[in-house]
């Protein structure tokens, strides 16, 4: 078969495909069987040289690990996961010398907002080779596609006007009434919303299928050398300004450290060897805003060792006590990652868990990968562009390992198994995801106040009603767990709701 026929099938069966399995449904098996369709066709038809590179062989088994999480836990991390890994596959199977993340995902953003222009153009020379030699088709078709950026800039600017201008809102408003009245005589209630919708899967497709090289020159703008090398000749005024920016990193990475010391050793005395809730203070404020003031101190000191070993410092004669000072540096602040994820430790065993409190030691790990790879920059003389690399390959990795765990069900399981010395947030378990109502069901007795117990039951009814709205689409293995023990539970043991009395 013929790439062009495969291409004109495409544009034709993908938006068809998304209208089908998306509308009006959850993410679930539909998302994983769109995005690995979408991937073999690229992979096998428009972008074959592509699968051969080492980069976006990781990107597709990103893709295919976090689309299986999708389906396994249905979290809003493993979705969010799994169409960022989309989207940046599709951006290194368009451009797939692309070394970085940040080169991918800027290909394919540069590509998604090229398709406004240059799908018009490829829609029109694709209706002018269907409708073969008869003029009045080809005029019609022309002029058909020509009205498509006009329409779209209309839109954007009306969206704006509309918006901003409350008389202009409600005019629409009153309007639109009519208009869908007017459209509900002739086709079905939803038939707006699904040409809309098919409209959005079509440009989505567009997006995918072509790449339209608008970013290839701007990429190539971005450096590639991942070594350090020495100026091949220095004059004796640079030679000057090199002993002297020396100088200044000794004093300042110096003086640095030995704050950095005094820091460290009371963080271990008083967090590693002897901490004590009672003498601790306001531990939200020892935790809040002091692991924020260290996670910049962190990142402070990142910044300044890499601008002082950017260039020719790093072969600066006799700078072995320069790279001793920023490898000193180094080792304190992985001591004081060690010291902020302690914090952050009697926090939740303070207070329980959280999203935040997770989200901390996230970042904790990627700052930890971060001063490792300044180790190995400075040691090895490597440059920014091989931090940056690294480093985002390096987010991209912890992003789709955390698609791994259903982390509300984690939350609510390990807070309602623990006794916290502040006690259990109840408020804050009953906004966590619908997978987590059975482990909430489970334990309800502990529900502290009537309006838990309703709140409960109210979010039970909604989410059998939500669910016995899907189809098969939306099946995810989450879901249907969390369902099947849910009316087991209920069943057992239903809630009776708490009416308050009226007031006399």
């Amino acid at each position: 078969m013929k790439k062009q026929t495969i291409q004109t099938a495409s544009l034709i069966g993908f938006p068809l495909l998304f209208n089908a399995i998306f509308w009006e449904e959850d993410f679930g098996i539909n998302l994983f069987i769109f995005s690995n369709l979408v991937m073999s066709v690229l992979a096998f038809v428009f972008f074959p040289e592509s699968i051969r590179k080492r980069n976006v062989q990781v990107a597709v088994v990103f893709t295919l690990l976090s689309g299986l999480m999708v389906v396994v836990h249905n979290s809003v991390v493993s979705k969010l996961g799994h169409l960022a890994s989309f989207f940046l596959m599709i951006g290194f199977m368009q451009e797939n010398r692309s070394k970085t993340v940040f080169e991918a995902a800027i290909q394919y953003i540069i590509n998604f907002f090229g398709t406004i222009i240059e799908a018009p153009r490829r829609l029109q020379g694709l209706s002018e080779t269907m409708v073969g030699g008869n003029k009045a088709a080809k005029f019609i078709a022309r002029n058909l596609v020509l009205t498509i950026i006009p329409l779209l800039v209309f839109g954007v600017f009306f969206l704006i006007f509309f918006n901003a201008n409350p008389v202009f809102n409600e005019l629409v408003n009153d309007s639109w009434k009519y208009i869908i009245s007017f459209f509900n005589l002739t086709f079905d209630e939803a038939s707006l919303g699904r040409v809309v919708f098919f409209m959005v899967g079509t440009y989505l497709t567009f997006s995918f299928v072509f790449d339209w090289g608008i970013s290839r020159n701007l990429l190539k703008l971005l450096p590639q050398n991942e070594h350090i090398s020495p100026s091949e000749s220095i004059s004796e005024k640079q030679e000057n300004y090199q002993r002297n920016e020396y100088k200044i990193a000794l004093m300042l990475i110096g003086s640095v450290n030995a704050l950095l010391l005094i820091i460290n050793i009371i963080d271990i005395n008083f967090l590693w060897l002897s901490f004590d809730y009672s003498q601790a203070g306001n531990l939200s404020k020892l935790v809040h805003e002091g692991t924020g003031t260290l996670i910049l101190s962190i990142f402070l000191s990142i910044a300044i060792l890499l601008y002082y070993f950017r260039q020719d410092l790093n072969f600066y004669q006799n700078n072995q006590l320069l790279k001793y000072l920023a490898y000193t540096w180094i080792v304190q602040n992985l001591i004081l990652i060690i010291s902020v994820s302690l914090r952050n430790y009697y926090y939740i065993d303070f207070y329980g868990l959280t999203h935040l409190r997770i989200g901390v030691g996230v970042f904790l790990i990627i700052t930890l990968i971060g001063l490792l790879t300044l180790w190995i920059k400075i040691r090895a003389v490597k440059s920014f562009f091989y931090m940056f690399r690294v480093n985002t390959w390096a987010i991209y990795a912890v992003w789709i390992s955390l698609t791994l765990v259903n982390w509300d069900v984690l939350i609510a399981r390990y807070n309602l198994s623990h006794t916290f010395k502040n006690g259990v947030d109840y408020n804050y378990l009953l906004t966590l995801s619908d997978k987590t109502l059975p482990v909430i069901y489970e334990n309800r007795e502990k529900l502290p106040s009537e309006a838990n117990q309703n709140w409960l039951k109210t979010r039970v009814e909604r989410y059998f009603k939500r669910q016995a709205g899907y189809t098969w689409c939306s099946w995810n293995f989450a879901d249907e767990a969390a369902i099947e023990k849910l009316k087991t539970q209920v069943a057992k043991s239903p809630i009776v709701p708490v009416i308050p009395p009226k007031a006399n």
